[in-house]
This record gives C-alpha cells, sequence and structure tokens, in this order.
C-alpha cells in the first residue's frame, strides 16, 4: 500500500503543477528567430522574452483574436488543461495561412497532440530538458517545438543539432 502511495504522490508531482506559464529561454528563442522573426506572441506575460512586435496577455486573449497579418506566431502556451484550446487554434491559424511555432511538452499519447501536434510540417523532439526562465531546475518532462508554415526546410536545418526531426516531405 505504502508504494501505491508514494507512486500517486511522484505522479502528481511529475505531471501537474500549479504555475502554467512556463517562459522560453533564450537559447530556444534564439533559433526560432533564425527560422523567422517573431511577430506575434499571442501567450505573452508580465516575464517573457520573446519581445514580439505583437502581444497579447491573459487580458487581450490570444484564443479569441485573428493571428494573420502579423508576421510568425511563436505559442508557448500555459501547459495546463487549455492546451487543448491553443493547439486547436494552432491548428486552425495554421490551416488558414499562418506561420508558427509552438513550445510544448512532448505528450504524443494525449489527444491535443495526436489531434493537433502531428499536423505540423515538422516537430523537433528537443533533447533534454528545457531549464524555463525562472525555473528551478530543468522542467519533469520532454518538449517538443512544432512548426507550421511554408519554411519547414529552414526549420529542419535550424534544430537539427537540438534535437530529432519529424515531419511530412
Amino acid at each position: 500500500m505504502r508504494w501505491r502511495v508514494w507512486c500517486l504522490m511522484v505522479d502528481k508531482a511529475l505531471f501537474a503543477s500549479v504555475k502554467q506559464d512556463w517562459n522560453t529561454p533564450d537559447e530556444i528563442l534564439e533559433l526560432v528567430r533564425r527560422v523567422n522573426p517573431i511577430g506575434l506572441d499571442p501567450c505573452s506575460n508580465g516575464s517573457s522574452l520573446v519581445s514580439a512586435p505583437v502581444q497579447w496577455d491573459k487580458h487581450r486573449d490570444g484564443l479569441g483574436q485573428p493571428w494573420s497579418g502579423l508576421g510568425m506566431a511563436y505559442v508557448n502556451p500555459p501547459y495546463g488543461r487549455e492546451i487543448i484550446d491553443w493547439m486547436a487554434k494552432c491548428h486552425y491559424e495554421a490551416a488558414h495561412g499562418v506561420e508558427l511555432i509552438a513550445l510544448v511538452p512532448a505528450r504524443t499519447d494525449t489527444r491535443w497532440f495526436q489531434n493537433y501536434g502531428f499536423t505540423a510540417q515538422r516537430i523537433c523532439f528537443w533533447r533534454g530538458r528545457i531549464r524555463f526562465v525562472g525555473g528551478a531546475s530543468c522542467a519533469p518532462f520532454p518538449s517538443a517545438l512544432l512548426y507550421w508554415g511554408p519554411q519547414a526546410e529552414r526549420f529542419s536545418e535550424v534544430f537539427t543539432a537540438s534535437g530529432v526531426i519529424c515531419g511530412v516531405k
């Protein structure tokens, strides 16, 4: 019985967090900017390092705004239950011509990843664990960067040293 309680505690610690906004470190943002300049950050917050010309936070909800015509979107969504809404929005905007890169947990077994993540032209499964800005240690989960847009080959070139690249030809 003690083993089961311990496993449940570890499970909760590894896969749940009161913190939902994990800010992207500069090393990843530098790679993203090498693909294309970031024009829109629809998931911004007060401590984000993205510095895009257009930034929306929880007060101007990026889920409710159109993303087209603002340049490449960089999406680091809240990692809670609403991530499925953000991935559906990425899929929708990409289908309407918006170029975007999303940084998400690499949870390939989830409905949101299977329904929307695998629609990306390229996926970079990040090598190692990311240490998000302000994090006391590295993330307890693997990460992936998803790319939708016309520069899939450029994305692959830029990110190939950082992880395993998968995608359609």
